[in-house]
This record gives C-alpha cells, sequence and structure tokens, in this order.
C-alpha cells in the first residue's frame, strides 16, 4: 500500500503525454501567413522616376493620379503623376537632410527626418517658394533615447502619425504615434524579432523602413528594406503576415502607401540605377 501513491503517480503521468505531444508538435509548427490581398510577384504598373528621385526614401497619397516622395538628400516634397510618369510639382520644405518619410493629412505634408523630427506644411500646387514656404512648421517630438527613423505613415481612427523606429535599442522595434489632435507623443505598439521569427525563423533583424495603414482593413504594412520583407500587423501589435519582397524587382524598397481604393504603392531606391514605384491592385 505504501506504493500506490508512486503508481498513481505514474499512471497519471503516462495518461497525460499523448496530450503533452499533442502540444508539443503544435508548438513546433510554423506560423501560417494570413492571405494576402495582392500579388507581390506580379506588379500592376512599373514606374521609372526621374533623377532627382533616385534616392527616393518615403511615399504618400497625395491626390487622385499623383503621390507625394521625398528623396534623403532633399529638403524637397515631390508630386509625381502616375499618368503622366513625371514629377508635376515640388514644394520646398527648407535645408537639405536625411528625410526618411512624407504624409499627406488634412491639406498638409508632414515630413520626417532620419533623427526623429518632423516639419509641417502647407503646399500651394503650381507655385514654387525658394528657400522653403514661410508656413513650413518644424515638430521637435523629442523621442526618447537615441533612435534612427525610417517609416511615417497615418492612423486616421487614431489622427496620429505613426512614426516606425529603424534603429534602437535592442532587436524589437517601437512604433511612435503622434496625435494631431493632441500634439502629445506616446509609444504605440512593439514589433517584436520573436514574433517574426516564428513566421520566418531565418530572418535577419527586421528594421522598418516604411509604415502604411490599409485603407479598408486598418492593418499596418511595415516595410524593410534590411530583411526584404513585409510584415503586415494589427492595430494591437499582432503580426499577421510576413512576406518576402523580390530584391530585383525592389531592390531597396523604403516608401509605401495605399490609393483610397486600396492600390499598394512600393517605392525603392535606385541602386546605382532609376528609382521605382511598384503598383499592386487589391485581388
Amino acid at each position: 500500500m505504501k506504493h500506490l501513491p508512486l503508481i498513481l503517480l505514474l499512471a497519471s503521468l503516462s495518461a497525460c503525454q499523448p496530450g503533452q505531444k499533442k502540444q508539443d508538435e503544435t508548438a513546433a509548427q510554423s506560423v501560417v501567413n494570413a492571405p494576402l490581398p495582392y500579388d507581390l510577384a506580379n506588379p500592376t504598373q512599373r514606374h521609372k522616376l526621374p533623377d532627382d528621385l533616385r534616392e527616393i526614401s518615403g511615399l504618400s497619397y497625395y491626390k487622385p493620379g499623383r503621390l507625394a516622395c521625398v528623396q534623403d538628400e532633399l529638403g524637397v516634397v515631390f508630386i509625381y503623376d502616375l499618368g503622366k510618369k513625371a514629377i508635376a510639382d515640388e514644394h520646398i520644405l527648407g535645408k537639405n537632410g536625411d528625410y526618411e518619410g512624407v504624409e499627406y493629412v488634412g491639406k498638409k505634408l508632414y515630413v520626417l527626418r532620419s533623427d526623429g523630427e518632423l516639419y509641417e506644411m502647407e503646399p500651394t500646387d503650381g507655385i514654387k517658394i525658394i528657400g522653403g514656404s514661410p508656413q513650413t512648421r518644424h515638430i521637435k517630438i523629442d523621442l526618447p533615447g537615441k533612435n534612427d527613423m525610417e517609416g511615417l505613415g497615418y492612423d486616421p481612427q487614431l489622427e496620429a502619425l505613426l512614426l516606425a523606429t529603424k534603429d534602437g535599442k535592442g532587436t524589437d522595434k517601437i512604433i511612435y504615434f503622434y496625435s494631431l489632435k493632441t500634439k502629445a507623443l506616446f509609444q504605440g505598439i512593439v514589433l517584436k524579432q520573436a514574433d517574426l521569427q516564428a513566421f520566418d525563423p531565418s530572418i535577419n533583424e527586421f528594421k522598418p523602413s516604411g509604415i502604411a495603414v490599409h485603407p479598408k482593413t486598418r492593418e499596418y504594412y511595415i516595410l524593410s528594406s534590411a530583411a526584404h520583407r513585409l510584415a503586415v500587423v494589427a492595430p494591437n501589435g499582432k503580426v499577421k503576415s510576413l512576406v518576402p519582397i523580390d530584391d530585383k524587382a525592389l531592390p531597396q524598397p523604403e516608401g509605401i502607401c495605399f490609393a483610397p481604393d486600396g492600390t499598394l504603392y512600393i517605392s525603392s531606391e535606385g541602386d546605382g540605377k532609376k528609382g521605382i514605384i511598384l503598383a499592386f491592385n487589391a485581388n
């Protein structure tokens, strides 16, 4: 009778083994990508950009048939006409610098510098103001710590700009929110490297280079030029998909935006050649 508890314990452990094995098998399974409504291998439009946009680094929907673009050397927002395949307008915001993102919100252009500083201007189409618009405003947001920022997007539900950290402390990347309503900065979601590696264990550090919000699903589409991947993330930070980007079609993808109908645009620096914008219609 003294050995009965041990026998019962062994029997109990034996009974649990099949369930435990099933759990271990489930944990070993790779995470499955949610379906992406775009065929990234087959763009519907290709645009080779003029020399002024060889180093294109940011992209935003501007007006029907037009995109706002910045490149990482000039303090200029270029308006690109998709139909004419040419630069239709230029808005000079100020001195040259390392500009990495642009977003058009409420008739205003917002431009992100790599150190996290923002610029706001009201564009006047067809009028060039040498030296920068008098309405250009420098927004000093005081990001914590040392950051290298490369992505600028806008979430209309939050009424906030999204600022994606390329390089910061550790491998997890913070997406900051800057409220255009309250003019306050707060930490948004954290893009965790472990969550991304659950989709692809071979992926190197995911460094965001562009971010945009889907106009219909509100999912965050986050580019990484370093990893040559596109991550689709729910507004709560849950990673839903991680898909590769063709490094021949887009050698250095850094700009991303959506048209209101859901058309996806991705831009790439020229890497010694012409800058590129590819368009993808939703399936």
